[in-house]
């Protein structure tokens, strides 16, 4: 069954009657469970925590078009791998807003049509009157849930995954308080998180995905499929017409440190995605004649900190040049023996930029309007990338073009030396896909923002994180994404 029109997978692809899991068999253990003995480990810390699992329901699915929890998702239903996710931290569990037979459901309080928060609320007066200490919350409709998410709230009080806010861990002592927060008119997640004051945890690098749409749940299959090769990440959109900026998730190529060996020797680490390595390897090598088609054998592949080492044997007479290579990188950097060293060089720590942005949304538009006016080369050839200096107000103060993206930044980072300008005092912009390497020269050049025409990869979304560098990409005459914003500035008016 292909595709529909508009790109999205046919609702029918993803729904069905009946679940893939039998709840008859899992009700014994992931109903009211009875009071479970105190350890020794838990007498000696404390009173124990005895947790009700949460689940909560998708609402409506207007977008979906069916139950989402009924949708398959690996060969299971999304309730499944909510129940898979969650059940082993909980001594019980429930079914909020919604009904699944052998499994113990609860209605909405203070009564229905109140949102996710009027679940939440039943689940806690119900934990309550059973006994249990907190109740650990999962929507049904947000994945891949962490295996080991209790591991994420190892206090008391309440805590949540940043960004995903049903995603916690309650003291049942909230109930009457939610409850009020709710008769009052208040349905905001985020207002109740406030009242609260529950904690927000970061929940890493690799982001969830809340399963709208089928075409959301098309990205969590075509993760599964792709492997390490992607990855997603938690980033929000900037609409340049009204300056409202939402909430997302967008799947990333993972790009990672991929150190070579060949006969032993480390030969080149190169910027790679972490699929098909063996064929990367031979390729390389044959592009590099090295060797011919062949000629190679005892293939290997393993992961190390930081990325992933390729080993291969070539033949005796490609060993001069494996070496002379080897004896150059030494000179060059300092390591080139070992493929680990090698990874390890290649992600050298970064020191977080000092400076600060301090601009409008506006002023990125302006500037992004007025690029082609200074890509002389590029109008001309079609064939050349721009990197160009812009001020806090948008103005282009500085512009240099190559066929290169990485050579348009450093000939840009020359000049703003050479003239000396502020490098604190403006933002780069660049017409290129945003590359771990163009990130890692803004951050120690001491430039605050980056705003890149194209998509980024997954290395150049965590080392802008690690240098606290404001860094915005896919950047269009109406939006951009918003990848990271260590300072809030696209979330209020500067």
């Amino acid at each position: 069954m292909g595709a529909s029109p508009e790109g999205h997978i046919p609702v029918a692809r993803w729904c069905r009657v009946g679940l893939s899991l039998s709840y008859n068999m899992l009700s014994a253990s992931h109903c009211i469970a009875p009071p479970q003995p105190q350890s020794k480990a838990d007498s000696m810390t404390g009173p124990r925590r005895r947790i009700l699992g949460a689940l909560i329901g998708g609402g409506r699915s207007r977008r979906f078009g069916c139950d989402k929890s009924d949708a398959l998702w690996q060969g299971r239903t999304l309730l499944d791998h909510a129940i898979r996710a969650i059940a082993p931290a909980c001594d019980g569990l429930v079914l909020c807003g919604a009904k699944r037979e052998g499994l113990a459901s609860l209605r909405d309080r203070p009564h229905e049509g109140m949102g996710p928060l009027a679940g939440l609320c039943a689940a806690l007066y119900h934990a309550g009157e059973e006994g249990y200490t907190h109740v650990l919350s999962a929507p049904i409709d947000v994945h891949p849930l962490p295996p080991d998410l209790l591991e994420n709230f190892p206090g008391d009080r309440p805590a949540v995954l940043d960004r995903h806010w049903l995603i916690g861990l309650w003291p049942c002592h909230l109930a009457e308080q939610l409850e009020r927060h709710l008769q009052g008119g208040e349905r905001s997640v985020v207002s109740w998180l406030d009242g609260c004051g529950a904690a927000r945890v970061p929940q890493g690098a690799n982001g969830l995905v809340n399963v709208n749409t089928p075409f959301d749940l098309e990205l969590l299959e075509m993760s599964t499929s792709l492997g390490s090769a992607v990855r997603f990440f938690d980033t929000d959109v900037l609409n340049f017409d009204n300056g409202q900026v939402t909430s997302g998730v967008r799947a990333v190529p993972v790009e990672v440190p991929v150190a070579i060996e060949f006969n032993g020797v480390g030969y080149a680490v190169m910027m790679a995605s972490p699929s098909d390595l063996e064929d990367f390897a031979v390729g390389f090598a044959l592009s590099e004649g090295l060797a011919d088609a062949g000629e190679m054998d005892a293939l290997g592949t393993f992961e190390a900190e930081g990325g992933w080492v390729v080993r291969a044997n070539l033949p005796p007479g490609s060993l001069p040049a494996i070496l002379d290579r080897a004896r150059t990188r030494v000179s060059e950097s300092g390591c080139g023996i070992c493929g680990i060293e090698s990874i390890a060089a290649a992600l050298a720590p970064l020191e977080p930029v000092e400076a600060i942005p301090r601009l409008r949304p506006a002023a990125i538009h302006k500037a992004m309007g007025a690029l082609r006016q200074h890509q002389a080369l590029g109008r001309v050839t079609g064939a050349a990338h721009a990197a160009a200096f812009c001020s806090f107000d948008g103005e282009i103060v500085c512009t240099r073009e190559d066929v290169g993206r990485h050579n348009a930044l450093d000939k840009l980072l020359g000049a703003l030396v050479r003239q000396g300008e502020d490098r604190a005092n403006g933002f780069v912009l660049l017409s290129a896909r945003c590359s771990q390497e163009l990130v890692e020269k803004t951050v120690r050049a001491g430039v605050p923002m980056l705003v890149t025409i194209s998509a980024p990869s997954s290395l150049a979304i965590i080392r802008a994180r690690e240098g606290q560098l404001t860094l915005l990409a896919l950047a269009r005459s109406d939006t951009a994404l918003v990848v990271n914003d260590p300072h809030g500035l696209m979330r209020k008016d500067v």
